[in-house]
């Protein structure tokens, strides 16, 4: 989550960003019942909507459609090093800290206070365990354990990084004297874990390892004892089973100390749960693979114009811990370019990298090119090679930089200024790989002009992020902000249009990527990024993007865990959010090809809190043939907030089979969300509907999206 100081100064970024574009709307005609509705010539042909006074009406035409299809990059995520979006969320690693790093790697001492007392009352620890145990010399987010003369001391003398724990046991009052983690394990799937760790001790000693419960200590899962006997550091790996059941949610504790006297230095202390799929969350890359994961873009985002790519390589225990300077926050480096590129493997999603063009250099980005796709004959190549990728990774998409209009951005720039920066990256990069398509960071006229202007000849893409209602009071009226949100999805399409223009007088073919998608809202009274709002939100924004005839190339909505949208892992357990579920309709359906649409549907009038449309559609739909026309698929989506719309559906020239399949995305309400404990409140429901010929009447749930398939009656 951004820091107050990001969140305002974005806020009003993004705020002067709508005025630019409002300037140039005093200049169109702008009405729900044109231009806001399409983008381009063939969009308009192929989208029409009307006001309906009563009920509504689809009138579909699938033997007017597009060109060429659409592009599944737009059904993309976003990951990015920050929350617990990869560590804590992608990455399987439980541990926080693993290498025993001191306070300066997440901000000043004075800090510590406050930011630990959140984390103690998160984890339900007494913020006064927490604090003692800082000043008694153990690293953050790691605590003391037993009684007893036991000192201990973050040492320089580490295996990698900075520090190493220092473990001393002069004399004992309890069974065992150490150190402690809090944690939570997926035991709702999976039973046997892996502690890795690096020690060494100058005398042989003897360390007790256990996975125990934290309400009642005496309740030991599982137990291990490790010889440690080397005044050198040496690699250690201990097995765990959990024979006992344990509640979902449980919380525990892992144990780690000395039985007798003794001196013991610990560092680089993992722990997996055994069903790791290449050191990531085994749920995480199932609901990625169910939902057909398009694209992925990596790794940022804030984080990105910090980061430098050659921290993120090699084998993992010898890579620099190192400090995420915009989030104030650690990286352990355990996920980078070769972890990234497995997942995307994993799943089938195609790779999206952002370069750093903050304090990065044109040189590193080309280095990076060359890293994931020169051969084994090239130096960087080679040593992708030597760290056992010998295949380059041959990633097409390399955006360069991320919001470097933003004065909260390391490397922020003015808007001429990043006109010469694209210019230099995109020539180092291009020398290595020909092939690439590059992205210039983008975002409203102003910004854009320049680049557009002054580099027109290399100028393909520009990104776009639409990230939403920032600032909006906790107080204020659900139902104006949810209504608000549905009429910004209906004006974004003139957005889109506002930004084409502008790239079409210097560019043939202009390109949008939309590389950040969501509702900036995070708090639970009115409608957020948690609720089923974003996944009608997100649907408003994939159909303007499936209308826009390509100029938008690929959508990757933030993000894959936690932060916003997808997947939420809380308690180690993985769960979906409403807009996952949306995304899924969307990314599984067999359709390509849009077709021509008219809506007739019943409209309100916006309080145009986030964008100038006043009159909006209760009823969006797009309609999308596959490959042969063997299928057609349906999308209504529902913005009522509490009223089914009783629905004509015509298909004046496709003659469909008499069973139908449905799949109905809602929940009770449109701030209904899932949670850890209830799961499954908001979920799609399968079914199927007999018809009777190409006319069909269908009542649409309220605050809803219905995919509709049609199969082609055989003739």
């Amino acid at each position: 989550m951004k820091s107050k100081y990001h969140l305002w100064k974005e806020t009003d970024l993004l705020e002067n960003s709508m005025k630019q574009i409002h300037k140039v709307q005093l200049l169109m005609v702008v009405s729900i019942l044109s231009i806001t509705v399409i983008v381009g010539q063939e969009a308009h042909r192929l989208f029409t909507v009307e006001k309906s006074n009563s009920g509504a009406k689809i009138q579909i035409y699938t033997s007017d459609k597009a060109e060429k299809p659409v592009s599944r990059l737009l059904y993309g995520k976003f990951t990015e090093h920050l929350g617990q979006n990869v560590y804590g969320g992608l990455w399987a690693q439980v541990f926080i800290n693993p290498s025993f790093e001191g306070w300066h790697f997440w901000g000043q001492e004075s800090d510590y206070e406050r930011r630990m007392g959140y984390y103690a009352r998160w984890m339900s620890i007494p913020a006064t365990d927490v604090m003692e145990s800082h000043k008694r010399g153990i690293a953050p987010f790691w605590l003391a354990y037993g009684k007893g003369d036991i000192i201990y001391k973050l040492d320089t003398d580490a295996f990698n990084s900075e520090l190493s724990q220092q473990i001393t046991v002069n004399k004992l009052e309890s069974k065992h004297g150490g150190i402690r983690q809090v944690l939570y394990l997926p035991l709702h799937r999976e039973n046997d874990y892996e502690i890795n760790f690096y020690a060494r001790s100058k005398q042989p000693v003897e360390l007790i390892l256990s996975i125990r419960g934290f309400a009642d200590e005496k309740r030991i899962l599982s137990e291990n004892r490790v010889q440690v006997s080397s005044s050198e550091w040496q690699r250690y790996t201990v097995k765990f089973t959990i024979k006992e059941a344990v509640e979902k949610g449980t919380i525990l504790q892992l144990i780690a100390g000395l039985s007798q006297p003794g001196t013991i230095w610990l560092d680089q202390m993992t722990l997996f749960p055994a069903d790791n799929i290449d050191g990531f969350d085994a749920d995480v890359v199932k609901y990625s693979q169910e939902s057909k994961l398009s694209l992925l873009r990596f790794p940022g985002g804030n984080f990105v114009s910090g980061y430098h790519w050659k921290d993120g390589i090699g084998p993992i225990d010898k890579r620099k811990t190192t400090k995420n300077r915009p989030w104030s926050k650690i990286e352990y480096n355990h996920v980078g370019t070769d972890e990234y590129i497995t997942f995307c493997r994993l799943v089938g999603a195609e790779p999206m990298i952002c370069v750093n063009a903050g304090d990065g250099t044109p040189r590193e980005a080309a280095d990076w090119v060359e890293y994931c796709n020169g051969s084994v004959d090239t130096k960087y190549g080679a040593l992708r090679a030597k760290y056992g990728h010998p295949e380059p990774y041959n990633v097409t998409y390399w955006e360069i930089g991320n919001e470097l209009w933003g004065k909260w951005q390391i490397g922020y720039t003015t808007p001429k200024k990043y006109a010469k920066r694209y210019r230099k990256f995109y020539s180092a990069m291009k020398a290595v790989d020909p092939t690439i398509k590059t992205i210039a960071t983008g975002q409203y006229p102003e910004w854009n002009g320049p680049v557009i202007e002054r580099d027109s000849d290399i100028l393909r893409s520009l990104s776009l992020h639409t990230v939403i209602a920032h600032r909006t009071p906790p107080e204020t009226d659900p139902l104006e902000v949810y209504e608000s949100i549905m009429a910004y999805t209906s004006y974004y399409p003139t957005e889109l249009q506002i930004l084409s223009d502008q790239m079409a007088e210097y560019i043939k073919e202009p390109k949008l990527a939309v590389t950040e998608l969501q509702i900036f809202i995070n708090d639970t009274t009115i409608p957020s990024n948690q609720t089923l709002t974003e996944a009608l939100f997100y649907s408003g924004i994939i159909n303007a993007g499936i209308r826009s005839k390509g100029l938008v190339e690929m959508i990757t909505h933030s993000a894959l865990v936690n932060h916003a949208g997808g997947l939420i892992k809380y308690k180690g357990f993985v769960f979906p959010n409403p807009v996952y579920y949306a995304r899924k309709l969307y990314s599984t359906q067999s359709g390509t090809i849009p077709v021509r649409i008219n809506v007739q549907s019943p409209m309100y009038t916006s309080s145009g809190r986030y964008s100038p449309v006043m009159e909006v559609p209760y009823l969006d739909a797009i309609g999308l043939l596959n490959d042969d026309g063997s299928e057609f698929n349906l999308i209504l989506t529902n913005r009522h907030p509490d009223s089914a719309i009783k629905t004509q559906i015509v298909l004046n020239d496709y003659y469909p089979d008499k069973k139908v399949n449905l799949q109905i995305l809602t929940g009770n309400n449109f701030m209904a969300r899932n949670r850890w404990d209830n799961p499954d409140l908001v979920t799609i429901k399968a079914s199927e509907m007999l018809i009777n010929g190409q006319d069909i009447s269908y009542s649409i749930p309220a605050h809803s999206i219905v995919l509709f398939t049609f199969k082609k009656r055989e003739q």
